[in-house]
């Protein structure tokens, strides 16, 4: 009997040594493979994040990598190679050869977390001009006799919206501001527009012209300013908004949704 018991284990032993699948190595293939499946899902993830990022121009990679890996910012690539991301502020940048870029989002006006990031509805936006200032000299004197009063701006914008599919709404305003040898002016002009359903992002865009009689000069920054998770703002806060990356003039205005 204890033999038998004996030739027993000898044999479990030797058929374990020889059998294909080892019990610990078959654990240690599942946890490779659940440990790759968890890889590709986060690879997938971030591809679709880099994928929306090239979308909208936001990417940390330069447009010519998300020209050649999704398609999007073709146009810009041609020009610019690098983009410059600042996440504790929501801002963007990218050179352009046309119009660049700028966002901030202001988080401290978003509504409750029970929100979703674009509007269910429809909304009104209403956009007002507030302040403007000539920094630069001899708008209109080609004698450069330093006069800081001598602007006569045109000021417009384009707005923007673009929905959760990637659609683009513009529209343009009427100028809002239209002045002869002014180098300052604050007040209050408004301007109201519909901002479409399913809306999650702004962009604005300022249009400063210096009007004269053969031709106007173009003092435009050439960038825009963005919003993103626009349904995340509550109605009536009031986003405060300035044409930052501009160096000849100082253009405020500010807006809400309602």
């Amino acid at each position: 009997m204890f033999r038998k018991i004996i030739s027993l284990i000898f044999a479990s032993l030797f058929f374990f040594a020889c059998s294909d699948e080892n019990p610990m190595s078959s654990m240690r293939e599942d946890y490779s493979e659940r440990q790759q499946h968890r890889q590709d899902q986060l690879d997938e993830e971030e591809k679709q994040w880099q994928e929306e990022a090239c979308r909208y121009g936001s990417s940390t990679f330069s447009n010519s990598w998300c020209c050649s890996n999704f398609g999007y910012q073709c146009n810009a690539a041609k020009s610019s190679s690098s983009v410059k991301r600042s996440s504790s502020s929501y801002t963007y940048y990218y050179s352009s050869s046309t119009k660049k870029l700028s966002s901030s989002s202001f988080r401290s006006n978003y509504s409750s977390s029970s929100a979703v990031y674009y509007l269910t509805t429809s909304k009104n936006m209403k956009l007002t001009l507030t302040y403007f200032k000539q920094v630069t000299p001899d708008w209109d004197n080609v004698l450069g006799l330093g006069n800081y009063a001598d602007a006569d701006p045109n000021i417009s914008f384009d707005i923007e919206f673009i929905d959760t599919y990637g659609t683009k709404t513009t529209k343009k305003t009427d100028v809002m501001l239209k002045k002869q040898d002014t180098g300052l002016w604050s007040g209050r002009v408004d301007y109201t527009t519909t901002v479409p359903v399913n809306t999650e992002t702004i962009r604005i865009y300022p249009k400063i012209t210096d009007a004269d009689v053969l031709a106007s000069d173009d003092y435009s920054s050439n960038y825009w300013y963005i919003t993103y998770d626009v349904g995340y703002i509550k109605n009536n806060d009031v986003q405060y908004q300035t044409d930052e990356q501009n160096k000849k003039c100082i253009l405020e205005w500010e807006w809400y949704l309602y």
